[in-house]
C-alpha cells in the first residue's frame, strides 16, 4: 500500500499544482475589468444655447444697483423669455456698476444662456451647489439696459 499511497500523493500534488497553474493563465489572460467598464468622459457643456429648455435653467436675481424694483422688473422679464426665476431681492451691498451673471452650478450653457437673453452680459463662475441655482443675476448701475430690446 505504501505505493499506492505515494501514487496517490504525487497525483494530488500534481492536481493541486495543474490547478494552480490554469488559475494564474486564467488570470493573466483575463482583462482587468477596466476594458469592460464603460468609458466616461466629463465634457464641458456643449456650445449650446437652452433655448428651449430655459425653463429648466433655476435663476435668482439680485439687484446691486439700489434701485427700487430693478430686481423685479429683470425678474419679469426673464419669466416671460421662459427662465424659471426662483428669487429675487437685493445684492450684498448696492455699488455694481455693470450687470453680471453668475454661474453657480458649473453649467455654463446655463448662465450663457441667461446672460444672453439680457443682451449679453458677462458671466463669471462662482460655483455653489448649496444654492440649488443656475444662476444669480447681479444687477449694476446698467441694469435698465438690460431691459431694452436688442439691437438688429
Amino acid at each position: 500500500m505504501t505505493g499506492r499511497a505515494g501514487l496517490r500523493l504525487a497525483a494530488g500534488v500534481l492536481l493541486v499544482l495543474g490547478a494552480l497553474a490554469a488559475s494564474f493563465l486564467i488570470e493573466a489572460g483575463a482583462p482587468t475589468g477596466e476594458a469592460d467598464r464603460p468609458v466616461i468622459e466629463r465634457r464641458s457643456s456643449p456650445d449650446i444655447t437652452y433655448d428651449e429648455q430655459r425653463r429648466r435653467v433655476r435663476v435668482e436675481v439680485l439687484n446691486g444697483a439700489g434701485d427700487a424694483g430693478a430686481a423685479a422688473q429683470v425678474t419679469e422679464a426673464l419669466r416671460a423669455a421662459g427662465f424659471d426665476v426662483k428669487t429675487y431681492g437685493n445684492a450684498d451691498r448696492f455699488d455694481y456698476a455693470e450687470s453680471h451673471v453668475l454661474d453657480r452650478s458649473g453649467r455654463p450653457g446655463a448662465a450663457g444662456a441667461v446672460a444672453a437673453a439680457l443682451g449679453g452680459i458677462g458671466v463669471v463662475e462662482r460655483l455653489d451647489s448649496e444654492l440649488y441655482l443656475d444662476a444669480s443675476v447681479i444687477l449694476g448701475s446698467d441694469w435698465r439696459g438690460l431691459l431694452s430690446p436688442p439691437a438688429r
